[in-house]
């Protein structure tokens, strides 16, 4: 037997609502329950918030009474990721479609697209939810046999005015169905996935909406300010510098590069290498191989771009940086290959 999630039983609708809650902080509980809205104005003045347990007990009879269903519980479980929508990781995929294709587009008619072509190819549950100008959209998958999986969802945010999806929690074995219900309901004809992930959303969007942009914080700046020097809080102090001149063009560097906004928050980029080994005169077995050496580095932090605008500035590198390090924003990606330097009839570049 298959239950539908709209469907759920008194007892599963309660214990989902209990897990939701009890994964959310007790100071931010009360922001989760009113942007829930389940939970009346008139009953969220007789909560006491002091203990976690007390207070999700109490919800829980609120939701007894009136009662909650499982739409409900999936409503809570949209607004919690939204509030925690930094615990997540995120994919980025855009979409395409020709120049002539209709641009026309209808948020109710996407809702209903997508449901019904999704429904018809896997066995699934939907739910929608607006937040600001953003389509949050909630997948839980199930096979022939086994009823949706409510607690490992597929999220998709999407903004109805541009070609990019925001993914998380997707396997590999559904995006094939995603994939093709996305185009379909968006009216668009062709997807990929970019080489853009982060934890962090709200720097994806960042990016890829292209709201950041190191220049336009440097250049309307005054000159005299522009030609100041200032050394960074996070710069190393046992770093001495002996050339005021190298200091400033030091410095100049990093302001024209990155400027002085907040850079979008990163936890890593990845770089493939592929080379093939080179050698003089004296042949071996390694001259002799045709295979290319693979190799991959990747950097990592809780803040990487932040990291790399303080590497020159704090003597731990040289400047200018590599523009594999700082074109991270400006080319919207932080997976790397980099292969060869091939002749000039060749397409391929390093970088890629």
């Amino acid at each position: 037997m298959v239950l539908e999630f709209g469907f759920w039983m008194d007892e599963l609708t309660k214990e989902f609502i209990k897990r939701t809650l009890s994964k959310c902080p007790l100071n931010q509980m009360m922001p989760l329950l009113m942007a829930w809205g389940f939970v009346s104005d008139s009953q969220l003045e007789t909560l006491i918030v002091r203990r976690k347990e007390r207070l999700v007990l109490d919800i829980l009879q609120f939701c007894e009474e009136v009662p909650a269903t499982g739409n409900h519980a999936a409503a809570l479980d949209m607004v919690y990721n939204h509030l925690h929508r930094n615990r997540r990781h995120w994919y980025v995929y855009q979409m395409s479609k020709a120049p002539d294709e209709n641009d026309f587009f209808e948020v109710a008619d996407f809702k209903q697209q997508f449901k019904r072509n999704l429904k018809s190819v896997a066995n699934v549950t939907v739910h929608f939810k607006q937040f600001d100008d953003a389509l949050w959209i909630r997948i839980a998958w199930g096979t022939h046999f086994r009823s949706p999986n409510q607690y490992s969802p597929t999220f998709v945010v999407y903004h109805s005015q541009t070609p990019y999806l925001f993914v998380s929690g997707l396997r590999s074995s559904w995006r094939p169905q995603l994939c093709q219900t996305l185009v379909i309901a968006a009216k668009y004809s062709q997807i990929q996935e970019m080489d853009l992930d982060s934890w962090c959303l709200d720097s994806l969007k960042q990016i890829v909406f292209q709201q950041y942009q190191a220049f336009d914080s440097y250049y309307p700046k005054p000159l005299q300010e522009r030609n100041m020097v200032v050394v960074p809080e996070k710069a190393d102090s046992r770093v001495t510098y002996v050339n005021k001149k190298e200091k400033e063009r030091i410095q100049s560097w990093t302001m024209e590069t990155f400027g002085d906004a907040p850079q979008p928050k990163l936890q890593f980029a990845q770089y493939k290498l592929e080379t093939v080994f080179k050698c003089g005169a004296d042949e071996n077995l390694l001259s002799q191989s045709t295979n290319p050496f693979r190799c991959v580095v990747k950097f990592s932090s809780s803040h990487l771009l932040e990291a790399f605008k303080l590497l020159a500035p704090s003597g731990i590198a040289e400047a200018p940086l590599s523009q594999l390090l700082v074109c991270i924003p400006s080319k919207a990606r932080n997976h790397f290959t980099i292969g060869e330097k091939r002749s000039l009839h060749s397409a391929a570049t390093p970088g890629s």
